[in-house]
């Protein structure tokens, strides 16, 4: 037994396989979910010749996008390219291909840097129209009351 297994038994857990989870912890987050745009993009594939082609994002998450492109290889690392309207500057993001479809190609973003996580975060977020655009409100409100002084 591991140790995450000793801890689970000692607590009279069941230990469940991945596959049997069914929420994440970021299932209450809006923004953890990709949402439908379509925003024009450029995508440069590594490899032996670098090339560049022009392709639309079809959807978006702080994670990653489904990008309509032909077929790359599982596993291909891609930068892509694209402007936001919220942003003067365009986003050059690197990613991995995850997986291919008909529907386009999907890629997971690499080593976002935190200016690129909180200006995708702010757009996607301005996509929800319930979205509260500063999460913090909601998890100090409670503290902050329990805080106070009658």
């Amino acid at each position: 037994m591991n140790t995450t297994e000793h801890w689970l038994a000692a607590r009279g857990a069941v230990h469940r396989s991945a596959f049997e989870i069914t929420h994440r912890i970021t299932d209450h987050d809006p923004t953890a979910h990709r949402h439908a745009v379509d925003i024009a993009a450029t995508v440069r594939v590594s490899g032996a010749e670098l090339h560049s082609e022009p392709c639309r994002l079809v959807s978006l998450s702080l994670g990653g996008a489904l990008v309509e492109l032909g077929r790359l290889t599982v596993g291909t690392l891609i930068n892509i390219t694209f402007g936001l309207p919220s942003v003067d500057e365009r986003l050059s993001l690197d990613a991995v291909v995850h997986w291919c479809s008909d529907e386009g190609v999907s890629i997971l973003f690499d080593s976002l840097r935190a200016w690129e996580v909180w200006v995708l975060w702010r757009y996607l977020a301005a996509l929800d129209d319930d979205a509260d655009l500063e999460p913090t409100g909601k998890m100090m409100a409670p503290q902050l009351e329990a805080m106070s002084v009658p």
